[in-house]
């Protein structure tokens, strides 16, 4: 046991807590991977309720919007009365809450129910993050950051080939996924435990630190940019595809999953590449996705959009990892979880974004397509500026801030 610089004391966390932190993080991935097979039965089944298909597709969607709004205030809560505690409570919840929908034949008390499990997610994110950097520091935390987002693709891609398993069976069926949060409610209640405070074990607390507010506006806005730029694959790549000639949705499927190895990619080189000024990292993730999405644009058919698209998805498989590692590193131990809940609101904040954009860029005269390309054009133009203006800055630190106020 050792003292944490960010104020923490570091406790001998290992590969059981690690395993088990990646499992949390996956939990977010099943609210949407889970139901995509059954959009299209549900909208058969809530036929004749009034405004189907505005209220249908939020079955979806309510889950990230409560992500967004809940996340700060959830990590202010795990700050001032423990991870742990806030952390099992919120597993429950999400557990009973996802399998609720096997009950209920009322489509407003489905998403009554998506959005408790939406505020279980934003709190399974948030206090994951934040037990990130009080478990480890420096390479270790690297690594296992990397190790979760290599594992992301695979992970995804199993929630929707067991939704549309689920699916065939009835519209209910995919809802039983969410009966595995109760495994990862078992393995955090055994292997998680409660960061101890530096005053908890070494006497009196030192001065209360000012929460650093101009590093936390500077990482949230950039995170809206790049969740914008993140999600166009994410939420469309349907019609990326589609629009490229494949017609199939199982055909879309399979290809996705082939372009999803440049997100394991990703998460590899970020886990071990040496570390790089943030502003150069972002450069790289910038590069990477304007030669991909103007690719994807330019692409004559399927084939070879996919490995651009596969390029694309290295960024995001780099990018995000990238993200968190320097958000954990400005926040001291006292304020990780209000920190991170920021963080997670900021980036579900670029989710929502990013079809408006996409929209407001073809502003009625451009195909999907050709605003792809103009979105990844915007990306080069970011690439420079990020590498103009954050070239020359320290390397990125991943062990949290050191011992002092922050401003």
């Amino acid at each position: 046991m050792g003292v944490d610089t960010s104020g923490g004391v570091m406790q001998s966390a290992g590969r059981s807590q690690a395993l088990t932190l990646i499992a949390l993080g996956t939990l977010p991935t099943m609210a949407i991977a889970a139901l995509v097979p059954v959009l299209p039965l549900l909208f058969q089944h809530f036929a004749t309720v009034p405004h189907r298909e505005l209220l249908v597709p939020m079955v979806l969607t309510v889950p990230s919007l409560c992500v967004a709004l809940f996340s700060a205030p959830i990590g202010a809560a795990a700050d001032r009365w423990g991870r742990r505690p806030v952390l099992i409570l919120a597993l429950a919840a999400f557990t009973i809450s996802g399998a609720l929908p096997m009950l209920f034949d009322d489509l407003y008390a489905i998403i009554g129910s998506r959005a408790i499990v939406g505020v279980a997610e934003a709190a399974i994110l948030t206090i994951g993050n934040a037990l990130m950097g009080d478990y480890f520091a420096d390479e270790r935390r690297k690594y296992w950051l990397g190790i979760q987002m290599s594992l992301g693709p695979f992970v995804a891609s199993g929630y929707i080939l067991l939704g549309g398993v689920l699916g065939s069976w009835s519209w209910r069926g995919p809802f039983l996924i969410y009966l595995l949060g109760a495994v990862v409610l078992l393995a955090a209640s055994i292997t998680l435990f409660e960061p101890l405070r530096a005053s908890t074990a070494a006497g009196p607390s030192s001065p209360a630190r000012r929460f650093p507010w101009r590093p936390t506006w500077l990482i949230g806005c950039v995170t809206i940019l790049v969740a914008i730029v993140f999600f166009l694959q994410n939420v469309q790549h349907g019609r990326i595809f589609a629009d490229l000639g494949v017609s199939s949705p199982a055909r879309i499927s399979a290809v996705v999953t082939i372009a999803s190895g440049g997100t394991v990619l990703g998460g590899y080189f970020f886990k071990i590449a040496r570390p790089w000024p943030v502003g150069r990292m972002l450069a790289l993730a910038f590069v990477c996705y304007g030669i991909s999405y103007i690719g994807i644009a330019l692409s004559p058919n399927y084939l070879i959009g996919m490995g651009f698209d596969a390029l694309g998805q290295f960024a995001g498989g780099y990018v995000l990892p990238t993200l968190i590692a320097w958000a954990l590193s400005k926040y001291a131990f006292e304020h990780r979880g209000r920190g991170m809940g920021i963080w997670g609101g900021c980036f579900f904040v670029g989710q929502f974004l990013s079809p408006p954009v996409m929209t407001l860029i073809a502003h009625g005269r451009l195909s999907f397509l050709a605003s792809t390309g103009v979105l990844g054009a915007l990306c080069l133009v970011a690439a420079a500026a990020c590498a103009v203006t954050g070239a020359r800055g320290p390397a990125l630190a991943v062990s949290g801030p050191s011992e002092g106020p922050s401003g």
